[in-house]
């Protein structure tokens, strides 16, 4: 059975740079990476406006 929450340190690390724009893998990879900073970004907003 697959667990749904990933610890982060076993979490695979790579270099941006390493990723290719050209291939729509890479896209999709840069995509996902800002979606995850956006996510990020908006629960600390929203725990500061709770807080306020």
């Amino acid at each position: 059975m697959k667990k749904h929450s990933e610890n982060t340190e076993n979490k695979l690390t790579i270099k941006l740079s390493d990723i290719p724009l050209e291939s729509s893998l890479g896209l999709l990879a840069y995509g996902d990476i800002a979606f995850e900073a956006w996510r990020e970004k908006k629960k600390k907003a929203n725990l500061k406006s709770k807080e306020d």
